[in-house]
């Protein structure tokens, strides 16, 4: 693509886009911030240190008894 076309393709861009105030962009930002009102807070369950450490654990027991090696535990392949 040529320059001159780059520039018509953007001013044709611009021409399309509607050119908001500072305050339109505000209440816009504004007005989407209240529609999430509806999302469910999750509730966030705490796990104690000992039994991170008992999930840690079977966790790499697992990984043993899969045979598998350090680098395909941390690739997204295993």
């Amino acid at each position: 693509m040529s320059n001159t076309e780059a520039h018509a393709e953007a001013d044709d861009s611009l021409a399309r886009n509607e050119i908001l105030t500072d305050n339109e962009i505000i209440r816009t930002v504004i007005a989407e911030d209240d529609d999430d009102d509806d999302v469910t807070p999750v509730n966030l369950v705490k796990i104690s240190h000992s039994e991170a450490v008992v999930a840690l654990n079977t966790s790499l027991q697992w990984a043993e008894e899969q045979n598998l090696e350090y680098t395909k535990i941390c690739s997204s392949d295993v």
